[in-house]
């Protein structure tokens, strides 16, 4: 059996791995440990943070399972586990990729649940998700509109506080993802703290110049915009564009 096809076999192991933990302080992933064959299988258990955050993707991905069907959640996250196998024992890397399953298979869900509307920023992160998966032609590459020119033009302390509030709304453990993520790209050089400071307002910024040179434009004036924003630096569609493959 292949390590892709174990991943979706991690709801069944894991009753045995709490079983496991039982009386214990360290943390455990879906999977059992003492059948661990991959390095990176081998690093998440040796590493309690990393074993909480897989047990916590197992739990979203089983929310993907009751929304999407079996089925088609086996899809989405066999690519998922692929992509976190090349990673072997590299715990930044593995922890990278933990974050960006979960904001997938989230985003999938929410979109079962209660489809985007076209054209709004929601429907356009989750295209540009589906087309990293290779589910759909990427649609992203689309001349910026007139809003977006008026938004780059005159909104600049409105955009700025946009990005600040956006960022302020995170969780703390996606705030570090998403400052990892823009010093991974090389536009950030300060600390990975989860604090806005004026570092991150300056890679927020730098991204959003670069994105808009590709044709991605984020109203971040707009909360849902803003939002939308950090969204896609979780995704894989950010990690494979803007991330150098030294970082990767």
């Amino acid at each position: 059996m292949t390590t892709a096809r174990r991943f979706p076999l991690f709801l069944a192991a894991m009753a045995p791995a709490m079983l496991l933990s039982s009386g214990l302080a360290q943390a455990q992933p879906s999977f059992d440990c003492s059948d661990a064959r991959s390095a990176t299988e081998r690093a998440i258990c040796a590493n309690p943070g990393l074993a909480d955050l897989e047990l916590r993707m197992a739990g979203v991905y089983e929310e993907l399972a009751r929304t999407v069907g079996e089925t088609e959640a086996r899809r989405i996250a066999d690519i998922q586990l692929e992509r976190r196998e090349q990673c072997g024992s590299d715990t930044a890397c593995i922890e990278r990729q933990l974050l960006t399953s979960i904001g997938i298979f989230r985003a999938e869900s929410r979109a079962a649940a209660t489809p985007p509307a076209a054209g709004s920023d929601e429907a356009q992160v989750l295209s540009d998700l589906r087309a990293a998966l290779g589910r759909e032609a990427a649609t992203a590459q689309q001349a910026p509109s007139a809003e977006a020119d008026e938004d780059e033009g005159s909104h600049a302390e409105e955009r700025a506080e946009g990005i600040a509030e956006g960022f302020a709304r995170l969780p703390d453990y996606r705030r570090r993802n998403v400052q990892g993520r823009l010093r991974d790209a090389g536009l950030l050089t300060g600390p990975v703290d989860g604090v806005w400071g004026a570092g991150s307002k300056a890679a927020v910024e730098a991204l959003l110049g670069e994105a808009r040179e590709r044709g991605r434009n984020f109203p971040v004036h707009r909360p849902a915009g803003a939002d939308a924003l950090y969204r896609f630096i979780d995704s894989d569609v950010f990690y494979y564009e803007f991330l150098p493959e030294a970082a990767r």
